[in-house]
């Protein structure tokens, strides 16, 4: 997004648009992004009053699960990007920018950030987390892991040790690998060299 001229702010007033990175998993979680939407939906109906538009976008898990309540509830939301669709923001606000919702919630069955290194804005504390795999190709009866995050893929060695010298030579920090929910597999789908 910084490419395409975004840029972060520290105060919720000043944003044009606010992205809610959202969980699934997890019914608190959900009901956390029930309530801020209808904070954000009442302050962007005030800001149109003042012509100063603002665009409310729902990305991950929830956008993928509650794809068709996001968008036909109270049209509360102008972007949806699934959890493998973050790199298709810049088109999506396009897209809305005419007026109408962008959704793109298409899971994908490969890995689709291992080339991308985070940024660490102002890390709490003295550590990070690195994440080494996404979804779950166990379809258990009691979880909807693989429906909201997809099949199990895992980042290929080389892009996680990237992060991991990354993090320890920029912000001096112990690293935390966060697993998936079977790291015993990375091996096995993760490029080894």
């Amino acid at each position: 997004l910084q490419k395409k001229g975004y840029q972060r702010t520290a105060h919720l007033s000043e944003a044009d648009v606010v992205l809610l990175v959202t969980c699934s998993v997890r019914e608190k979680a959900e009901q956390t992004i029930w309530n801020r939407l209808q904070q954000l939906t009442a302050m962007k109906r005030k800001r149109l009053k003042t012509h100063t538009p603002m665009k409310i976008g729902i990305l991950g898990c929830m956008a993928e699960r509650l794809k068709m309540e996001l968008l036909e509830r109270e049209k509360l939301v102008d972007v949806l990007a699934g959890p493998d669709a973050y790199r298709d923001l810049p088109r999506l606000l396009a897209v809305s920018d005419g007026g109408q919702q962008a959704c793109n919630v298409l899971l994908s069955l490969e890995e689709t950030y291992a080339d991308v290194m985070p940024v660490h804005h102002a890390p709490r504390g003295h550590s990070a987390f690195v994440s080494i795999m996404r979804g779950c190709d166990n379809m258990c009866s009691y979880c909807i892991v693989p429906f909201t995050r997809g099949r199990e893929r895992s980042r290929p060695v080389r892009s996680i040790l990237e992060e991991v010298r990354m993090l320890s030579d920029q912000v001096n920090c112990n690293v935390n690998i966060k697993v998936g929910w079977k790291n015993s597999c990375i091996c096995n789908h993760a490029t080894t060299e």
